[in-house]
Order: structure tokens, then sequence, then C-alpha cells
């Protein structure tokens, strides 16, 4: 049995910020015709967070790695505007098992939940074995979206009707956008500060 934290890494689509503020007022200002001079371009960007006016921002994917558990997995891919990819358990027999953070009195019922699959993938597949595997299981799971969809995403799953291991995951998630994209995620909380969910 494994223990591991919650992670996140990008597998595509970081841009500068700088530049992405300008490819992004580019698009932005395509609505009026306006200046592409890269100030203004960035200035336009911006400011279309500050008023609301987020469909620019949905011209730009990023593709992250995340390792969560089944359960912070299950309810991430409920945002229709992603697109996912996750490890399977069907497929995938485990030699051993690998799980995200269990407290202390889960970890006693892991050690036995372990030996019960394994047990059992002596006699069964893997697509039946799976079914004694419990949600604190970690999972990777490939999430491609928006950078709208990511800040929402980010805001809206930090509730408190969330799990700690949800909040974990927004925390790994935002502190990877404000180290490559912090004037942009300093914009987007400062609408969201004004316009809670």
């Amino acid at each position: 049995m494994k223990i591991v934290p919650i992670s996140v890494e990008h597998l595509s689509g970081v841009m500068p910020e700088k530049q992405l503020l300008c490819f992004i007022g580019r698009i932005a200002g395509e609505c009026y015709s306006s200046a592409i001079d890269e100030e203004k371009c960035i200035k336009r960007a911006l400011n279309c967070i500050k008023r609301g006016h987020h469909s620019p921002w949905e011209h730009y994917n990023i593709t992250i790695k995340c390792t969560v558990d089944r359960g912070t997995s299950h309810a991430l891919v409920r945002h229709r505007h992603c697109s996912f990819q996750q490890s399977s358990t069907i497929y995938q027999k485990y030699d051993e098992l690998v799980f995200i953070e269990p407290n202390s009195v889960e970890e006693d019922m892991l050690k036995t939940i372990e030996s019960e699959y394994l047990e059992a993938l002596k006699s069964c597949k893997p697509s039946e074995a799976r079914d004694v595997l419990p949600n604190t299981l970690a999972t990777n799971l490939i999430i491609t979206t928006n950078i709208r969809q990511w800040m929402y995403m980010i805001q809206r799953r930090c509730g408190p009707g969330d799990s700690d291991k949800m909040h974990k995951w927004c925390k790994a998630t935002r502190k990877w956008f404000e180290s490559y994209y912090p004037q942009i995620t300093a914009a987007f909380d400062e609408w969201y500060e004004s316009h809670p969910l």
C-alpha cells in the first residue's frame, strides 16, 4: 500500500502570460475592430475579466494531469466544458494499491481492502476485482479545458459543500495557475470576490 498527495502538472498549453494576454486581447478586440497594439491588447484582455466579458478566455485551452482520489474525480468529471481521460480500474491490474492521503482510521481498512483486492485478482478479472476498491484510490485524471472554465472550477469547487480532498485539488490547481499566470488569476479572483458563486 502506498500513500500519495494530490498533485497537478501541466501537459500542454503553457503560453507565457504576456503573450497569452496579447492573444486574448486580440480576440476580444475582433468584436470592435480594435487596435492590435500589444499594450492595448493586454489591457483589453484584463478589462474583459473585470467587466465579466469572459468568453474571449474560452479561446485558449490548457491540459493538466491531476493525481486525485476517485471521489474527487467523480465530481470533477461533471464539468461538461472539459475533456477528460482517466486511469481505468477495468483494464489496470494493480500490484500495489495507491491511495490519496487517508485519515488514520482509514489506513487499517485500506490495508484490508488491498489484501482483498489482491486475493480477488487470483480468481477474477481486474474488471470484477475492482468492485472492492474505495473512493480514496488514487487515479490519474487528464483535464483539458479553457481558462474561463479552469477559473470557474477553482472558484466553484472551493465551497463548503465540497470535500477536503477537493479543496486540496483546488489549492494545487490554483497554485499552478498562479505560478504561470499571476495577473490572470488575480483578475479572476477579483471578479469572483465581487460576484460570488
